[in-house]
């Protein structure tokens, strides 16, 4: 009976640490692309150059992560791309009773800006 309880633990934490971990992944992909959006509009004008305003994009993402509870992130703009790196504990249930009360789980994404129709890769 205990090896059938310890299993059950087991699926049952184990699927929500992996729907955290989605909703994780989710959440950077989409501070990511909220932050490629800013682009430079300056330097588009002046020279036709598809550049990120790097200061307009770090603030776009972070805005979007602010509404997430106990999430810790990293936000790193270049002109070319950001990268969007998120963590947070994803907390268990049947593994509390053995000592483990939360997974540290983490995600990460890139993005870069872009316009106009893109050309199919081949």
């Amino acid at each position: 009976m205990v090896g059938l309880v310890s299993v059950v633990g087991l699926v049952t934490d184990g699927g929500t640490v992996f729907a955290a971990r989605r909703d994780l992944q989710n959440a950077a992909d989409a501070a990511a692309l909220a932050g490629a959006m800013q682009i430079d509009l300056e330097a588009y004008r002046a020279e036709g150059l598809v550049v990120l305003d790097v200061d307009a994009a770090e603030a776009a993402a972070a805005e979007y992560l602010q509404g997430e509870e106990g999430m810790q992130y990293s936000i790193q703009v270049t002109e070319q791309s950001i990268d969007v790196s998120v963590s947070r504990i994803a907390g268990t249930s049947f593994l509390q009773l053995v000592g483990v009360e939360g997974v540290e789980i983490s995600a990460s994404s890139t993005a870069s800006p872009r316009h106009g129709i893109a050309e199919a890769q081949e």
